[in-house]
């Protein structure tokens, strides 16, 4: 995901189920990943009103909120008894809050940083519908390719220079991982010089010309869906989905089991018509789904079904099913 300065108001949480006798728990890990058995109780971005039931040995406070029972870490003023409006930042893949204010009872207010709360106004104008796209001025190449090898680095570009990643790359920049250059052909980096110290002096820690990019971070994290659109040659359009899914990990499994993800690419391609390719990619290898419109692209398809899996093969990928259908809408929701 998205590295993004959450860390110090965003609170994992346990849902443990509804409110009962307290019972202590083991330490939070410190990834903001706690199991949730009913995440269609919180909704995203809505405010709810917590009460702490109690402080826990481990350091945890055991919170009420509509009548469920959850473990988080809350500050030291947040006392037993005491009331706080927390906003749910996400519950996929775990119930995350986010504390914006103080503690309503008790006298001993919490202080929050300028961050949290510039997050927490930025989540508040962002609406549930709102799906950020990744877009491309121009083709990623200037002519049809020649080779496979030829489109493969200019989409991982698309992608890893749109800025949605700026802040990890930044990092690797001072680790010494990453050169200058490259950090300036990002928005955020493009925009630096041109930015003077008094346009971000004011109540917004950055700059406003990134404020949309700001929000589409934070819709990333929240969804874990990428979506970029663009022609990858001159009228040629592309379609194209990312989506993470992070491992629900049971008492037994390891907390470290690798993400399944997902991949959708949508064409209209000059003599196939359109194409939808679905690929899920996991641990044991990859799942392809094949969708067109028309009964001969598919039976093309279908006859390049073994060169399909061969050049799959010999990219590393393990092909594990290969499924090719005709669909007469031939076009799938983006994944989930």
């Amino acid at each position: 995901m998205i590295p993004f300065p959450v860390k110090p108001v965003a609170i994992p949480a346990v849902l443990l189920g509804d409110v009962g006798p307290v019972k202590p728990v083991s330490p939070a890990q410190a990834a903001p990943d706690a199991v949730q058995s009913d995440p269609s109780t919180f909704v995203p971005g809505q405010k709810y009103v917590a009460r702490v039931e109690a402080r826990l040995s481990n350091g945890l406070s055991a919170v009420s909120i509509e009548g469920k029972l959850l473990h988080m870490r809350l500050p030291a003023a947040a006392t037993p008894g005491s009331q706080l409006e927390l906003t749910l930042i996400t519950h996929a893949p775990r119930l995350k809050f986010l504390l914006p204010g103080h503690p309503a009872g008790g006298d001993n207010p919490a202080t929050f940083s300028s961050i949290g709360k510039f997050i927490s106004q930025l989540l508040s104008q962002v609406s549930s519908s709102f799906r950020p796209v990744v877009k491309s001025a121009a083709p990623l190449l200037p002519a049809p390719p020649t080779s496979s090898t030829q489109l493969p680095q200019p989409l991982q570009q698309a992608v890893t220079q749109s800025g949605l990643f700026y802040e990890a790359h930044l990092a690797n920049w001072i680790g010494g991982k990453t050169s200058l250059q490259q950090i300036r052909q990002e928005p955020q980096g493009r925009l630096a010089p041109l930015v003077t110290a008094g346009e971000v002096a004011g109540s917004s820690p950055v700059a406003s010309q990134t404020l949309p990019l700001v929000q589409h971070q934070l819709q990333v994290l929240e969804t874990g869906l990428i979506q970029w659109r663009g022609e990858i040659w001159p009228n040629q359009t592309m379609e194209w989905d990312i989506a993470e899914h992070p491992p629900e990990h049971a008492a037994n499994e390891p907390a470290d089991s690798a993400s399944r993800w997902q991949t959708q690419v949508h064409l209209q391609l000059p003599k196939l018509g359109a194409i939808t390719a679905l690929l899920t990619i996991d641990r044991q290898g990859v799942q392809i789904k094949l969708d067109t419109g028309a009964p001969a692209a598919a039976a093309h398809l279908d006859l390049a079904r073994a060169a399909l899996t061969t050049a799959m093969q010999a990219s590393g990928l393990s092909v594990q099913t290969l499924e090719i259908q005709q669909d007469d809408a031939s076009r799938s929701d983006p994944p989930d």
